[in-house]
């Protein structure tokens, strides 16, 4: 294993995200590879990810999508009180009673929520502490795990908090500030109790020069001297001509002023004026347009790059100026006034994305659902301090006034690569520059590099022992098979499903050994993570071999002849839903099976230090063969749903005759309710009945394995239940109640029995 005391910020911040289940906060200033850490992030990790952010560019710009489309949030302030009344305010508040009736989510998107294990929200410094705890009751409410920050997903927040701010308007701090401390997100209530690991990058890749570096430094973290003002204000030149300037841009406060500005400039050139139109196909909100949709551009015009040189050969990066020194219909080239040949532009290709839980792999993919085509460039003689993130600049005219909020003249000078290109247009004065103390306090209460260290290796104990104990729980999957037999009850005339039979007890046959040697083998595991031995991780990775050696030919198998079946299968009419079925279990086998290998790599990573690989993982998985299989099927019974809607529609043109509507099914309508996202109270409230009676209503369906379990008992809660039922051979819920101890509440104790059909009912 590695020596965790020889990691970097960022490799550290990389077991963290890899091997535990903690919230980190990745921070940095400017120019230290918060976003190369991001994609490699995305790239390596074994976990279900997506990538948010709070705005539609910085969602662009990430590869995500903005936080309020993917939770399906309202917009307007989070008051985390359900009784909070609205009166007199002019601001949009909403309630955790008012997100309920507002959350339409599809079942596509909860299906996702539910498998969501990697939460990226990226510029985090824009991020109210109120949205936050959106996001964690939405999450809380969708996964049911209300007992869980962010209903058991883990968060990775990343951004700079010495940038841009988060926005509030007086009238909702004036609600707000009854329930947080500050706006950012760091006093969300639901990191009270859970902060964030701190890590922060310190290796600066924008500026080399330790005086420009030592001076960020003192700006960042309000320890300005008198000896830094004077520095600084040796670059103003109030007499300094900006239109002769050669690659220089001006920051400066308000957009108003930028725009009228590049405005100017261009009006002021000679010679005609090109417009270039961006090509927008499908999806696209207008408000994410990373640049203009028309550009007009003359020859003359100085253009700022927004994008890195996508070819690899670094022509040009991202905040680089050029003049435009050629102009057609169709092509722009530009020199960079350096001595270097001038270039041609190509357009560059954004693309809108969305997330979606694959059915087959049940892993998250991201599908394309619009692109927007422009050059990657914009008129570049002003730009505001704001649009300037993650930009660089080699020369830059600082714009600085009264207007300036504190804080802001570090984000403006942070964009610089050294002070040699600066040129300020006032002095700075010292109540310019000033830091907010909400966010210098937060800074200062970082942990030490040597808390982290200890730490990760409790967290990573913790989050290796429920993996593993993920991987061999056997329950839910046992659950389905044994559902399955039991639904062979037609005669063979009546369903075709049913003359399958012998070979379903087959697979059943051979699949109960795995789930009983299943438990016996968690038992284990739980022993060797109990055990204090300096080498019980290495115990658990031999162990784990050799229980894959064991369950991973048989699921492999079981796997095969599930598919082999239904390509069997194919012909034959009448049979989409036994299809759907067997797709089903073939789906929670293989499933089993990826589990084993990411277990694999899991342990490797943690005692060698390799990285993961997907691809690998993938590879080993039989991914694609099994993939071009299951979509054949897929493609097959969406087929027949829809010749059987077609057949339906045709026998419905006849008058139907009237008849009595049947007896509603009280168990039936609580499950519904349950199914589109009401909590037992909620229903309950909504049906006039006592909660009690609603979770009688749902023990029916855990018992049919329709609702699992540990929506209701923590998996670990549940295990206990199951084997004190076995150890005291009782039905009786006092009985075990008595034995269990007040740990463990009457309603989780009837859920966990009713996956075994155990109530009693004396009780």
């Amino acid at each position: 294993m590695e020596n965790p005391n020889e990691l970097t910020p960022a490799e550290l911040a990389a077991k963290y995200i890899n091997q535990t289940n903690c919230p980190v906060f990745l921070t940095g200033k400017a120019g230290t590879g918060k976003t190369t850490f991001l994609r490699k992030i995305i790239e390596h990790t074994l976990k279900n990810a997506i990538i948010v952010a709070p705005t539609g560019i910085a969602a662009i710009n990430a590869g995500g999508v903005t936080i309020h489309s993917q939770f399906g949030l309202p917009f307007g302030a989070f008051v985390p009180d359900s009784t909070f009344q609205m009166t007199e305010l002019n601001a949009k508040v909403n309630t955790p009673f008012t997100l309920i009736k507002h959350l339409n989510m599809r079942e596509h998107k909860r299906r996702l929520l539910q498998e969501l294990e990697l939460l990226i929200i990226d510029e985090v410094s824009m991020l109210r502490a109120d949205l936050l705890d959106m996001i964690d009751f939405v999450l809380k409410h969708i996964r049911r795990q209300q007992h869980k920050p962010f209903g058991g997903v883990q968060v990775l927040f990343i951004g700079d908090l010495m940038q841009l701010p988060p926005v509030v308007k007086e009238d909702e701090w004036h609600v707000l500030n009854r329930y947080y401390q500050s706006i950012y997100f760091f006093d969300a209530l639901v990191l009270k109790r859970h902060k964030p690991v701190y890590i922060e990058l310190d290796k600066i890749y924008r500026q080399s020069d330790t005086v420009f570096i030592d001076l960020l430094n003192h700006l960042r973290n309000n320890k300005v001297t008198q000896a830094d003002i004077d520095l600084l204000n040796t670059y103003y030149k109030p007499n300094f001509d900006a239109s002769k300037a050669l690659n220089t841009i001006t920051l400066t406060t308000h957009n108003y002023k930028a725009d009228e500005m590049n405005k100017t400039a261009l009006q002021q050139l000679s010679g005609k004026s090109f417009f270039y139109r961006a090509v927008v196909e499908d999806e696209f909100n207008e408000s994410a347009y990373p640049v203009e949709y028309s550009l007009e551009l003359k020859v003359g015009a100085q253009i700022m790059f927004v994008k890195n040189d996508p070819s690899g050969q670094q022509l040009f990066f991202n905040g680089k100026i050029a003049v435009v020194s050629k102009l057609t219909d169709e092509t722009i080239e530009v020199d960079f006034k350096d001595g270097s040949k001038p270039i041609e532009i190509n357009r560059y290709e954004w693309k809108n994305i969305k997330y979606e839980l694959n059915t087959i792999t049940n892993e998250v993919d991201e599908i394309e659902i619009g692109t927007f085509k422009q050059f990657p460039i914009k008129t570049a003689w002003a730009i505001t301090v704001h649009k300037s993130q993650g930009l660089t600049f080699e020369n830059a005219i600082l714009d600085i006034n009264r207007a300036f909020a504190p804080g802001q003249v570090y984000v403006a000078l942070s964009r610089l690569k050294s002070l040699q290109g600066l040129v300020l247009t006032t002095p700075i004065q010292f109540q310019s520059i000033q830091q907010d103390k909400t966010l210098l306090n937060y800074v200062d209460d970082k942990p030490a590099n040597s808390e982290l260290q200890r730490n990760i290796r409790n967290e990573r104990k913790l989050f290796l022992r429920d993996y593993l104990l993920k991987t061999y729980n056997y329950t839910w999957i046992d659950t389905q098979f044994s559902r399955h037999i039991e639904s062979y009850q037609l005669d063979e005339n009546k369903s075709n499903k049913q003359k399958h039979k012998l070979w379903a007890e087959q697979i059943h046959d051979i699949f109960k050994p795995l789930a009983q040697n299943a438990g016996k083998f968690s038992n284990q595991l739980m022993r060797l993570f109990e055990s204090h031995e300096d080498d019980y991780l290495k115990q658990i990775a031999e162990r784990h071999q050799a229980a894959k050696h064991y369950f991973y030919p048989i699921l492999k198998d079981i796997s095969k002849r599930i598919l082999t079946q239904i390509e069997l299968l194919k012909e034959e009419k009448q049979i989409k839903a036994y299809l759907e079925e067997l797709l089903q279990l073939e789906n929670l086998t293989y499933q089993r099976i990826v589990l084993l290998e990411k277990t694999s790599a899991l342990l490797d990573a943690v005692l060698s230090g390799n990285d993961f690989n997907k691809q690998q993982i993938k590879l080993l998985t039989n991914q694609h063969e099994r993939l071009a299989l299951i979509k054949d099927t897929i493609v097959l019974t969406e087929k027949m749903a829809f010749e059987e809607r077609r057949t339906k529609k045709k026998t419905t043109n006849a008058k139907p005759k009237k008849e009595k509507a049947p007896k509603k099914d009280t168990k039936e309508e609580s499950y519904l309710l349950y199914k589109q996202g009401l909590s037992v109270h909620e229903i309950a409230k909504e049906r006039k009945l006592t909660s009690q009676t609603v979770e009688t209503h749902l023990l029916k369906y855990v018992s049919l394995g329709l609702i699992p379990v540990t929506q209701f008992v923590q998996i670990e809660k549940h295990q206990e239940i199951l084997a004190c039922a076995k150890k005291l051979k009782s039905k009786a819920l006092s009985t075990l109640k008595s034995e269990l101890g007040d740990d463990f509440s009457f309603s989780e104790i009837r859920f966990s029995l009713a996956t075994q059909a155990l109530i009693s009912d004396d009780d």
